[in-house]
């Protein structure tokens, strides 16, 4: 009876095992015959005449059940992949636009159509790593843009930017060079261009484009009703004579194209040795000067101003004077266009107008009715706080505004900004007389003498000194003289070196002045024994007189 049970149990697990050995089978063949089916067509041909076959034998029912169901389930399913597949290609390829256009706007100026400065800074890293041949950097900026903002408006110089940018871009392809040379132009800043050239062999190859561009680009633009005219600043450097990185190159391009700002603007430098030492020769004074003025180095100096037709003093001139360690007495002309451009001539200024106010306050004690004359720089009215520092100053040391004069360059006057100008307001209204400085050898002063009161101008040394043997000279100085005298400004002539020229301003109307005639800038120690040695003299001939 057991061997019975025993013998069914195995049968009935035979079954069993063969059943799920036949099921594992399908599956598998299911999955076989699904993969080929997704992969190649053949498989469908080879099913459909399966089907066929197993259809014409009566004793294939079963596996032709079988095969249709499998056909029709790898049918439905490679339908349905084919569905996700053709959305999945056509999502991609929607990505793939979208790329682009995220690329392309990524590297382009919207403004001017050119590449921007990431594509620019991609393409020159690109070039220096591959070394080959020589590439000139051009650094444009255009000059003085921003007094087209101001004055026509942001979206007119915004039209004028992408004018000279198609200007620039035709001028490349169009020059006679062209076809020697590979150019790419690109807008690296709002008023800043950037050009490359490659296979550059001399700088002087590219010197033609270059003249031919600032010519295309100079021409009158009409925008608005107005004539504009538009000048560019070129700095070149070329690889691999002046760096063969970009950080080097671009420096150097920069150097050279503020070369041309000095000068004059618009014109082309190409890089040259002496400019770096200049640059490092200008961070080494900035670095000194900002010591010099935590070490109280300065010293302020005083050339008298003399009224010609009493021969008394009437005031000084303020110079300030600079104590180096090591280099002993540096004259102004070597640090203050320094200062002037770093923003060290505002606390600078400052701390002149405070020891000058000190020093008057102890001359007046014994030489009361004195003023002293300041140089005042733009940096310093376009600070906030000056006229606000300037009354305190005055106050502290009980001096009247009238004491002190201010003088402004006509540069000052020529630049000077809606703000700056409000503070010279402020600074007139206050009861400081301002003066014009070296008048004449700017072309701004005529349209600002009907803007403020004036105290009056000085005559610049350069027509001065050519008053005694050069006829153009005199009219120019007569001329001025007698514009004063119509408006009522005093008149002050500067660098008197001879007594023919004090004698020609005299006839002039012109009766103050100040000279080496008369005394050098001199310090507060030294003015003391000047003044005192003056009234001896003085007292000397009153006694010296006859009486009556």
């Amino acid at each position: 009876m057991d061997k019975l049970n025993t013998g069914k149990i195995s049968s009935r697990w035979r079954n069993r095992m063969l059943i799920f050995m036949a099921v594992g089978v399908l599956v598998t063949l299911f999955y076989s015959i699904y993969l080929l089916a997704f992969s190649s067509d053949k498989i469908w041909f080879f099913l459909l005449e399966q089907q066929r076959a197993s259809l014409e034998l009566s004793s294939s029912v079963v596996i032709t059940v079988i095969v249709s169901a499998i056909s029709l389930l790898c049918l439905y399913q490679v339908s349905r992949y084919k569905q996700i597949l053709r959305k999945s290609v056509a999502e991609l390829y929607r990505l793939q636009i979208r790329f682009v256009e995220l690329d392309r706007s990524v590297y382009l100026d919207n403004g001017t159509g050119l590449a921007n400065r990431f594509k620019f800074l991609e393409m020159l890293d690109a070039r220096m790593v591959e070394g080959k041949g020589n590439t000139a950097l051009c650094i444009l900026d255009l000059d003085d843009l921003k007094n087209i903002n101001d004055t026509l408006g942001h979206n007119v110089g915004d039209q004028v930017i992408s004018i000279i940018a198609q200007r620039i871009k035709l001028s490349l392809e169009r020059s006679l060079q062209s076809s020697l040379y590979t150019t790419n132009v690109y807008r690296i800043g709002g008023d800043e261009f950037a050009i490359l050239i490659m296979g550059v062999s001399e700088a002087e190859d590219i010197a033609p484009i270059l003249n031919q561009l600032l010519k295309n680009v100079r021409r009158t633009i009409e925008l608005s009703g107005e004539c504009i005219s538009v000048g560019v600043s070129i700095g070149v450097s070329i690889s691999p004579e002046h760096g063969e990185c970009s950080d080097s190159l671009l420096k150097k391009a920069d150097m050279a194209m503020y070369k041309v700002k000095e000068s004059g603007k618009h014109g082309v430098a190409f890089f040259k040795p002496e400019y770096m030492r200049e640059l490092e020769y200008r961070v080494r004074l900035e670095q000194e000067l900002n010591q010099a003025l935590i070490n109280g180095e300065f010293e302020i100096y005083y050339q008298p101003v003399i009224d010609i037709s009493t021969g008394k003093e009437l005031g000084f001139e303020a110079l300030i004077r600079w104590h180096h360690p090591i280099r002993g007495l540096v004259p102004p002309d070597d640090f203050i266009p320094v200062a002037e451009q770093t923003g060290l001539i505002v606390p600078m200024g400052q701390w002149i107008i405070k020891q000058v106010c000190s020093d008057l306050s102890l001359l007046q004690v014994t030489n009361p009715g004195y003023f002293v004359a300041i140089n005042i720089a733009p940096q310093q009215l376009a600070d906030h706080g000056f006229v606000q520092n300037v009354r305190a100053i005055l106050a502290y040391y009980s001096l009247t505004p009238t004491q002190v004069h201010f003088e402004i360059t006509e540069t000052t006057l020529m630049n000077a900004e809606t703000d700056n100008l409000r503070v010279l307001r402020e600074l007139n209204n206050l009861g400081i007389k301002l003066w014009i400085d070296d008048f004449g050898t700017g072309y701004s002063s005529f349209s600002y003498l009907h803007k403020f009161q004036f105290y009056g101008i000085k005559l610049d040394r350069s027509f001065i000194e050519g008053v005694v043997d050069s006829e153009r000279s005199q009219n120019i100085v007569k001329g001025i003289c007698a514009m004063g005298h119509a408006l009522k400004l005093e008149l002050l002539g500067e660098g008197i070196e001879q007594p023919e020229q004090a004698e020609f301003l005299l006839k002039q109307g012109c009766y103050k002045v100040q000279g080496y005639w008369y005394a050098k800038p001199m310090s507060l120690s030294t003015l003391n024994m000047w003044l005192a040695s003056r009234k001896e003299n003085s007292v000397i001939e009153t006694i010296d007189q006859p009486s009556a």
